[in-house]
């Protein structure tokens, strides 16, 4: 009978630790499985509300469904600096004592077509607002849609930031995965 026992210990050493391995292998692939579908009915529902409010238009959907994730995560990206960027660009040149209101013109509408071209609509409505300032050459207009530019920027920097964090998210699931 002692035997017995002691072979049922071993049995129960050996094969519970084994056991949770696999459990915990199993809940986590399960787990992945079930919140790669979630989390994407939460990014879709995230990003609806961003175009009800209006911060970005149809084209920031398509272009999200027709690139991959980090294809598009690069592009969201490269968006941001590069406006961040120019935004600060143009605070130097607009606190110069001759404003060349000209070169600021074309700045905002790099800063517009960029915005365009993403789908970033209040952005675009800025630099938009921005251009008409500089070719009215108002240096206290100019300021005034600058500041207004930059807080956009902000917000649209920081409705995005979620929309790349899904995404990332996403992605790891999916090599997981795999």
């Amino acid at each position: 009978m002692n035997s017995i026992s002691s072979t049922i210990n071993h049995l129960c050493i050996i094969f519970i630790p084994c056991f949770q391995v696999f459990f915990f292998h199993f809940s986590f692939h399960f787990e992945s499985k079930m919140a790669l579908p979630i989390l994407k009915g939460l990014l879709q529902d995230y990003v609806q509300s961003l175009l009800n409010e209006k911060i970005i238009d149809e084209r920031f959907s398509q272009i999200r469904t027709k690139l991959e994730e980090p294809d598009f995560i690069q592009l969201i990206n490269v968006y941001l600096n590069d406006v961040e960027s120019r935004l600060s660009e143009f605070s130097c040149f607009i606190d110069s004592v001759d404003v060349n209101f000209s070169k600021l013109s074309m700045m905002a509408h790099k800063i517009e077509e960029k915005s365009t071209r993403i789908g970033a609509r209040h952005m675009k409505l800025a630099s938009i607002h921005l251009i008409q300032a500089c070719d009215k050459e108002d240096h206290k207009l100019v300021s005034q849609s600058l500041c207004w530019m930059k807080h956009e920027f902000i917000n649209t920097r920081n409705k995005l930031q979620p929309v790349l964090q899904m995404e990332q998210r996403i992605l790891r699931l999916m090599s997981k995965q795999t």
